[in-house]
């Protein structure tokens, strides 16, 4: 019996729920098309559905459920979730963990009740695995446990390898299901995994090398709990997961096409995995009337259910393989303390707790998740947040708002009738989002403003960090720069344009880019562009989940393939010349408006050194028909010097016979000039008392209207 090692992968990349032949993310969004024909089908987009893999060499024959583990008597299973964190998002609480177990066990009792949409031929195929999965209480060393245990270490999923962490973290995998969360997943070279796990054989004689044997799920597929409420449900990942583990392949067995089965009679031969929710019946090789079992919880479409014959499945793998045989066991149940005789376990609570974002990146004035991760019950919750609105809370899942960037503390103290404990951790907080000027109808971000050039929001999964530098620019003096690739992305986001503020019909996101590429080698990747909300972070908005109204790809489809980047083949690192750059434009939406920040986010899938370069500049949103009726223009008034001193002088002959109002504001938005009513073609404004910064000088006239910024420097 030959064995198989099962993965869920997002192709679409966002949270979709279903659809485990590719995640995320973690779940991104495009993965990209610029692989052989053999890879084109993991790497086309960047979003999350989700995907699995398999290492299994040959199939196994069919069973026939004539022997069945305990007859009708519920089988009970020791777990251990391995929760890898840095203290982030991903170290989630308890009891996200027990509301996911009490999931799983609600699937492998045919009790979950979102059932309404099982066709009713398949309703008389469900079956009932009666397998219950309970936390150890007693952990290999014969010590009181609670079963869920917070592991703080890099390998929150940034590993080449999820099988090397198995021997440093595994609990003997002959006694305890090893569960792991993680941020991200990365596997057989791609980071877009949801789950993973080891398929048993139901034969006990050919089991991969031991550190195989174990079960991986990303953290937001347990749920989220948001000022204590949940605001995410657990899914089924979970039980698919740990019905690879039982022995239960896909229900279209190892590959697509009509050559292949799961090996389990009562579910229909079926071509490939299910897309979502199909409409009855989903016909595939010739498997009428009824079609594919597409609500099965092995598929990726609706699951909500398990056939008989696979419930049978299980029992047996549990019965006959070498590894599983002793889980169930009375002298195991009794071992690992999750028999009718619970030991008793009382402890002091131990103060954790996880906050923030995928990106890990928290503005000022925005509201900040925080979740308690204590361990051993404690009843009371004390947080302490320096700086923040508000400064104390008792709940368990507080939302916090820090007016101010900067560096903040914050403290939980938990407390049960042993006694207390206290969590101490700094937290960064980045500062508000700041909106580009307005000008001439149109909005740019040229990278001239050191400020804003600092505070430049970046995302990386295994990436490189994008530079401002002065190597190289379209205009003016700087531009953004990838130097080089690292395998995965590399992301950053502008700060915000006001889409209200364009006008007119047909608007446009231009940018200009330079790219070098070697002549040899290949890149799996590209240039993603997405759009997403100020300051929202979570792993769908980085990615640009398309099922998301606050964020999304504004190019649909495949991201910019690197050879329709490129200007220039050279294999040194590239600096680019004025000839070497090209505009890219974008259309926006008409149904987008308000705030938003543009993402570019650039992903490769394969070590290579082919990428020698790529930079962006003069990145701008405008109108094709902007209903300016004016012959003034942005380059007919003159603001110097800049920077300025003491003094600041705005002109231009044109002004002559207008009106004019000029404000004067800092990047934030606060007003610290204003003029109104002038009709002079020469201005002079004393700055002396202004404090050194950035700021915007904005012209108006009865129908025209320009910005430009002036750095105030003394």
């Amino acid at each position: 019996m030959k064995t198989n090692f099962h993965i869920n992968k997002p192709y679409t990349l966002l949270c979709q729920r279903e659809k485990l032949l590719s995640i995320l993310a973690v779940m991104l969004l495009f993965l990209l098309t610029a692989l052989s024909q053999n890879a084109k089908a993991q790497i086309t987009n960047w979003t999350g559905k989700n995907i699995c893999g398999t290492v299994q060499p040959a199939p196994v024959p069919v069973i026939n459920p004539d022997t069945i583990l305990n007859g009708d008597s519920v089988v009970i299973i020791p777990v251990v979730f391995h929760i890898l964190t840095q203290g982030g998002a991903e170290n989630i609480s308890n009891s996200q963990v027990l509301r996911a177990l009490q999931f799983l066990n609600n699937d492998f009792n045919r009790l979950n009740p979102d059932t309404s949409g099982i066709p009713e031929p398949f309703h008389l195929l469900r079956g009932n695995p009666k397998i219950e999965f309970r936390l150890a209480r007693l952990d290999p060393q014969g010590n009181c446990t609670e079963g869920i245990e917070r592991i703080y270490t890099p390998l929150t999923g940034a590993f080449n390898n999820f099988l090397q962490m198995q021997p440093s973290f595994s609990w003997d995998h002959t006694r305890y299901i090893n569960i792991y969360i993680a941020k991200w997943i990365d596997y057989q070279s791609s980071p877009l995994y949801s789950g993973i796990s080891y398929q048993a054989p139901v034969d006990s004689d050919q089991n991969l090398p031991e550190q195989y044997d174990a079960t991986m799920v990303l953290y937001e597929r347990f749920g989220a709990w948001m000022n204590g409420a949940p605001t995410g449900m657990p899914d089924h990942l979970l039980a698919h997961e740990i019905g690879h583990d039982l022995g239960l392949k896909h229900t279209w067995g190892l590959a697509s096409g009509c050559g292949d089965d799961d090996d389990v009679e009562d579910t229909p031969l079926q071509d490939d995995a299910s897309d979502g929710c199909a409409v009855f019946p989903q016909i595939s090789c010739n498997n009428g009337p009824n079609g594919d079992m597409f609500n099965n919880l092995m598929d990726y479409g609706c699951r909500n259910m398990l056939s008989q014959g696979q419930s049978d499945r299980m029992r047996i793998c549990l019965e006959n393989n070498e590894w599983r045989t002793s889980l169930w066991k009375p002298s195991n149940l009794a071992a690992t303390g999750v028999d009718a005789v619970y030991p008793s376990c009382t402890h002091p609570p131990i103060a954790d707790f996880g906050y923030g974002n995928d990106a890990a990146w928290l503005c000022a004035g925005t509201p900040v998740y925080f979740n308690e991760a204590a361990s051993w019950s404690p009843t009371n919750f004390q947080w302490q947040f320096t700086g923040g609105i508000p400064a104390t809370s008792t709940d368990s899942f507080p939302t916090i708002i820090f007016p101010e960037s900067g560096s903040h503390l914050v403290r939980l103290i938990v407390t049960n009738t042993l006694g207390s404990d206290t969590m101490e951790k700094p937290v960064w907080i980045a500062p508000a989002e700041v909106t580009y000027a307005f000008s001439n109808n149109s909005m740019t971000e040229s990278f001239e403003e050191p400020v804003f050039n600092q505070q430049i929001p970046q995302w990386q999964l295994a990436g490189k960090k994008w530079s401002v530098t002065n190597l190289a620019a379209y205009s003016g003096n700087n531009s953004i720069r990838l130097d080089s690739s690292l395998r995965y992305f590399s992301t950053f986001f502008t700060h915000s344009f006001d889409l209200n503020q364009i006008t007119g019909t047909g608007r446009k996101l231009e940018f200009k880019v330079a790219c070098g590429l070697s002549s040899s080698g290949i890149i799996a990747g590209g240039l993603r562009v997405t759009w997403k909300r100020p300051c929202a972070y979570s792993k769908g908005d980085v990615v640009g989940d398309p099922t998301n109204a606050d964020c999304g790809p504004l190019q649909p489809g495949d991201a910019i393939l690197p050879d329709s980047l490129r200007t220039a083949f050279i294999n040194t690192p590239f600096i680019p010349d004025s000839s070497q750059w090209k505009t890219i434009t974008m259309d926006i939406p008409d149904s987008l408006a308000g705030l938003i920040q543009i993402g570019f986010d650039w992903g490769s899938f394969t070590v290579t050194n082919k990428l020698k370069g790529i930079y962006l500049d003069d990145i701008k949103i405008y109108s094709v028909s902007s209903g300016i009726a004016d012959n003034m223009t942005g380059s007919c008034w003159n603001l110097y010097p800049n920077p300025a001193n003491d003094l600041l002088f705005i002109s231009c002959p044109q002004f002559h016979g207008h009106t004019i109002t000029v404000t004067i504001t800092g990047i934030t938005g606060n007003q610290v000039y204003v003029v109104k009513n002038i009709n002079a073609q020469q201005l002079t404004i004393n700055t002396r008392d202004f404090a050194d910064g950035m700021y915007m000088v904005s012209v108006q006239t009865e129908n025209f209207k320009d910005t430009k910024r002036v750095l105030i420097q003394k």
